[in-house]
């Protein structure tokens, strides 16, 4: 159980960066947040991650997250099964 709730650590952290960098391409982020400036790209990406992305997607980025530890807690036990 303890390595499951790992792999979806590691499911959330994998499906946050995926929705971050597809974020990035939207066209509200090119039109309202991005501004040429280094610093101000990054304070304004994570400003529109958290304010627009997160409230929206949440709940995709929660399954997606299960899925993928389940996808990650599969292979692990297949491939501990090969092992031995």
């Amino acid at each position: 159980m303890r390595k499951f709730i790992i792999y979806i650590l590691y499911g959330l952290l994998v499906m946050l960066v995926l929705t971050f960098l597809n974020a990035l391409g939207d066209d509200l982020f090119l039109r309202k947040y991005y501004q040429g400036v280094w610093h101000k790209d990054i304070i304004g990406s994570v400003k529109y991650y958290v304010l627009w992305v997160l409230p929206y997607w949440w709940f995709l980025v929660l399954i997606g997250s299960i899925v993928l530890a389940a996808v990650f807690y599969g292979i692990q036990t297949v491939i501990g099964k090969l092992i031995k």
